[in-house]
């Protein structure tokens, strides 16, 4: 697959818009949003979510271990146990990357009075990934919509804690680009860049 070019993105402030608590940011740095099967992708790392003990999940995770076959889960078993929000980095197996970033993602629980723990949360696996790559000098990375898979956050909630963190870090990196699964995921990723971040 063929990814566009890098849209602008952002550094965010903190003056809020009336519809909530969302930031508004200013034009700095680049990310890349798209579709398709993120597993075609190049990049340096991949961003994976994953169950705490680093073991074969669901979704995405089963994919990726599925590639990644015995080495993968051997390297995997080298780590310790991931809370959620952090993150741990192993070799990539059978990808088009070189590095995996395992990052355990929150439970959407529909917005009651967990729901702020969460955010911050999925804000945590974005800041940790970002945190590990910059550790490892990695330049490039592949990131799908954390927690919006089999977690159930909304793309629209999802998408503004991931564009936000990235917006504000980009600028240490080369390419950040986020591959969605579907096309309607997408268009409600870049609905999400261009109210807020003004771009899409």
């Amino acid at each position: 697959m063929v990814i566009p070019p890098a849209a602008k993105v952002s550094r965010c402030y903190s003056s809020k818009v009336s519809a909530g608590n969302f930031t508004k940011c200013e034009t700095v740095a680049k990310v890349e949003l798209t579709s398709g099967n993120i597993l075609t992708l190049r990049a340096t790392a991949l961003v994976c979510p994953a169950h705490k003990h680093l073991i074969r999940g669901r979704g995405l995770s089963a994919q990726i271990f599925d590639r990644g076959g015995e080495a993968l889960a051997a390297a995997c078993e080298q780590q310790p146990e991931c809370a959620v929000g952090e993150a741990r980095v192993t070799r990539a197996y059978g990808l088009p990357v070189q590095y995996l970033l395992h990052t355990v993602t929150p439970q959407w629980s529909s917005g009651d009075q967990w729901g702020a723990a969460a955010l911050a949360q999925l804000r945590n696996c974005y800041q940790a990934a970002l945190a590990l790559a910059r550790e490892k000098k990695i330049r490039s990375l592949l990131f799908p919509a954390l927690g919006a898979g089999t977690n159930r956050f909304p793309h629209s909630i999802a998408a503004h804690q991931a564009l936000e963190v990235l917006h504000a870090q980009g600028e240490d990196f080369d390419r950040l680009t986020v591959c969605l699964h579907t096309p309607a995921a997408l268009a409600e990723w870049r609905r999400v860049q261009r109210r807020f971040f003004g771009d899409g």
